[in-house]
């Protein structure tokens, strides 16, 4: 039996999505809301109380304190979680007292986490979704708090369009770097295959990254030569990244690159496409942000109503179409 696979696996997961319940609508008692996708690759930090526990009453400012500290470290999620009997009224009012802002649910629970019949109760989930620390945030803030501290740092950074996005990377640390859409990674690539020959982990490790980065092109020039027919602008699009990212994959592609480059009706579809890309490259974080991007997908979409009469194809301009209005469907939903 070949072990190469199996270790590839294990050493190159991608990050998880953690497994949650009380993260309803109708579970939100304050603060922000949140939704599961927001957990995925975060450290989640979570405190059980209620509001008939005097213990918890007492540390809310001391929570509130820390959820604070941790407001603009995007690796990590603190979430309040009431498990005594539901009081709304009373929560927000003890919760805004004590200067807490984070988001609050009637049972949030992470699955596969410890419990505790006493109250105050918390844990720590780390961005693979293993718990790390568990106890009373009372007693023992300190360890609570170092807990969130050391989960974070072990958080990857985010490398916007980096290959490797969400997978962990133990040996070849320079990787997520080099393997980027849009530079040349075949170089890097020949240098993954040397050492996945060599065995072991790292050539284990090695060979999942070859792996994915080859299911991207595969995957990409699939999409391109689907969409030539039909909607030329998404296939020259994708075709920029392609040619810059695998160069000699893509040379046979080349020609029909400099073809449609030179037809001026896809030249404003390919620039909203562009447009379309930066962002969704760029998520909007905050109420304004989203104000903003809504305002200018909106107007992006009023322009495409224009371009059907100077002779843009068709079947094209309806599929950006359509990408633009699922965009502002997301960004009316935030």
């Amino acid at each position: 039996m070949r072990l190469l696979p199996i270790i590839a696996a294990l050493c190159a997961a991608p990050l998880v999505a953690l497994d949650v319940s009380g993260l309803e609508p109708e579970a939100h008692i304050a603060g922000p809301t949140l939704r599961e996708k927001d957990l995925k690759g975060k450290v989640v930090a979570v405190e059980d109380w209620g509001v008939n526990c005097p213990i918890c009453k007492n540390s809310l400012p001391q929570m509130g304190k820390l959820a604070k500290s941790l407001a603009k470290d995007s690796r990590v999620v603190f979430v309040g979680s009431h498990v005594q009997r539901r009081d709304d009224a009373t929560a927000r009012a003890l919760l805004e007292k004590a200067g807490c802002d984070y988001p609050v649910y009637q049972g949030f629970r992470v699955a596969g986490a410890p419990t505790s019949s006493a109250i105050p109760f918390a844990y720590v989930v780390d961005h693979r979704g293993e718990v790390v620390w568990s106890g009373n945030p009372a007693s023992e803030h300190k360890a609570f708090a170092k807990a969130i501290a050391d989960a974070a740092k072990a958080v990857p950074t985010p490398i916007p369009g980096s290959l490797l996005d969400g997978m962990e990377v133990r040996f070849a640390k320079d990787m997520p770097r080099r393997l980027v859409i849009g530079r040349n990674v075949e170089g890097a690539l020949q240098q993954l295959r040397a050492r996945a020959r060599r065995g072991g982990e790292a050539g284990a490790e090695a060979e999942a990254i070859v792996a994915r980065c080859e299911a991207w092109a595969d995957e990409t020039e699939a999409a391109i030569r689907e969409a030539l027919p039909t909607c030329p602008s998404k296939a020259l699009a994708l075709g920029r990244d392609y040619l810059r990212t695998f160069p000699t994959r893509a040379a046979s592609l080349k020609a029909e690159f400099a073809a449609l480059a030179k037809d001026p009706a896809l030249q404003p579809l390919l620039l909203s496409r562009q447009t379309l890309a930066r962002l969704r490259a760029t998520p909007a974080k905050t109420a304004n942000a989203r104000k903003a991007a809504l305002a200018r997908a909106q107007m992006q979409l009023r322009r495409l109503d224009g371009l059907a009469a100077q002779g843009a194809p068709e079947a094209d301009l309806a599929d950006l179409r359509a990408e633009w209005q699922a965009l502002i469907a997301e960004l009316g939903a935030e």
